[in-house]
């Protein structure tokens, strides 16, 4: 119980030093600026922005459904599905949970051990952190930036690609699971991480994660030209890769708070007004929560019945 008082704490406080952040960001803006920026919106643009993120995130799940086939043969829509459902859910719950959720439904539907789903879920992160920071490399040439964004970007670049070598020499297929809750646990969680020493389906993985940024830049790029800001490539890829930085910290439902704030500075910290900059981080988010909702309440009528998954040839769950 300490240690779950403990962690509840500490989740606690790093919401209090968000919100304060957000606070104090807060009282620096006009908010007759913020409004008048609300009423220029181009809602065409908007609205396109909106449509282009769902394509995005059915390439996220086709992402991850490339690694899960790795270790067991399941239709892809399954995991498509999960991601959809599993965003929509991290709206309503903290700590982004959705991740919990997919890996849940991916586990019901398949009859993949939870452990081993979520061995799947650590490493599309991690091909997925791989491919965004390869992106965010080309920032500074692009665009002159602070001196810290750039030792970020190759500390981050640097430490996602330790991380999948990392679940490389983990993944590992036992031959036999121990008795043990906890060992058997961990056995089952490095099996999921297989699909690290199939070639084919890391590569897959990688091409759809740059797909799926593809079209996160081009909804960005949108978003900023329907609030009349700069929106060229270095502009969008600085918003992303700020968001991003700002979602790795334990955040509230729906993030709220990280997403503006992870928006709105990286705006600001490429010379955007801070007005225009909050009410742009504000519309971004809502542009991208919208459709999650919608498609995550369609998608989750898919996991009605249980979908059978079978192993790739030569290979067996353990």
């Amino acid at each position: 119980m300490t240690r779950e008082r403990l962690l509840v704490l500490l989740r606690v406080a790093v919401w209090v030093l968000v919100g304060a952040c957000v606070l104090v960001f807060a009282r620096r803006l006009d908010w007759n600026q913020v409004s008048h920026a609300f009423r220029g919106v181009d809602l065409g643009l908007a609205l396109l922005a909106v449509v282009v993120c769902v394509p995005c995130t059915a390439l996220q799940g086709l992402r991850w459904a490339s690694l899960v086939r790795g270790i067991r043969r399941v239709p892809r829509s399954t995991p498509v599905a999960a991601i959809y459902v599993g965003q929509a859910a991290s709206a309503f719950l903290p700590m982004r949970a959705g991740e919990a959720v997919r890996t849940e439904l991916l586990a019901r539907a398949t009859g993949i051990a939870r452990a081993t789903a979520l061995g799947t879920v650590a490493l599309d992160h991690s091909v997925n952190g791989v491919v965004m920071f390869a992106f965010a490399a080309l920032l500074p040439a692009l665009l002159p930036v602070p001196r810290w964004m750039a030792v970020v970007v190759w500390l981050g670049m640097i430490g996602a690609v330790t991380l999948v070598l990392t679940f490389l020499w983990l993944a590992k297929h036992p031959e036999s699971l121990p008795s043990g809750r906890i060992a058997n646990a961990v056995a089952r969680a490095r099996s999921g991480l297989m699909a690290a020493r199939n070639p084919r389906a890391v590569a897959q993985a990688a091409m759809f994660s740059a797909f799926a940024w593809t079209l996160e830049i081009a909804v960005t790029m949108l978003a900023l030209a329907a609030f009349h800001l700069p929106h060229g490539l270095p502009q969008a890829m600085g918003v992303i890769f700020g968001v991003n930085l700002a979602l790795a910290i334990p955040s509230p439902p729906a993030s709220l708070g990280n997403f503006e704030l992870g928006a709105g500075t990286a705006l600001v910290a490429l010379g955007g007004d801070p007005g225009h900059a909050a009410a742009f981080a504000i519309g971004l988010h809502a542009v991208q929560l919208l459709p999650t909702l919608v498609m995550g309440g369609l998608m989750a009528t898919n996991f009605r019945k249980p979908v059978p998954a079978m192993p790739p040839a030569g290979a067996q769950e353990a």
